[in-house]
């Protein structure tokens, strides 16, 4: 029977001791604003998408970050939804010259144009603000306790403190 006992308590360690854990390192990401767009450098890598940031923006689990990101990506499919009505009243115009006044076909762009541009720039602002909470969230001190239990079932605690210079 102690045999046994011992078998189970040591596979019980083993596994614990040399289980996989995932380490999440999260590191910051910083923006770097150009003539013609916008790079962002994360672990240093150069990302040219947004939606790129998509997964270390999730794995911070701070809900104010997805919101912001995640109203960031809505707006930039109403955007690309928006934008195939002027190519589809361009279409018709081409096969239906005499039916489309150049009245309703330039207000029709213009005002699709304005939308587009406003929403661009929302879904620029949400996207700021999630990289800045971002930041701010990875950026704190951390405290953390561990608490385990001997196999004769005393308590072991230990408390730790990560501060990033």
């Amino acid at each position: 029977m102690k045999t046994k006992i011992l078998i189970c308590f040591l596979l019980c360690i083993g596994f614990k001791t040399f289980a996989q854990e995932e380490k999440r390192t999260l590191y910051p990401i910083s923006v770097k604003r150009q003539l013609f767009g916008v790079k962002f450098i994360y672990d240093r890598q150069i990302i040219d998408n947004a939606a790129a940031l998509q997964i270390p923006l999730l794995q911070a689990r701070d809900p104010k970050v997805s919101v912001e990101f995640l109203t960031y990506k809505q707006q930039q499919k109403l955007v690309k939804l928006i934008n195939i009505i002027p190519a589809g009243v361009s279409l018709y115009t081409v096969f239906n010259r005499d039916k489309v006044s150049s009245g309703f076909y330039w207000s029709t762009v213009g005002s699709t144009l304005l939308i587009s541009t406003y929403l661009n720039v929302k879904a620029n602002m949400h996207l700021s603000n999630a990289i800045n909470r971002y930041n701010e969230v990875i950026r704190n001190n951390e405290i953390g306790l561990n608490v385990q239990t001997t196999p004769d079932h005393q308590a072991i605690v230990g408390v730790g403190l990560k501060h990033n210079f």
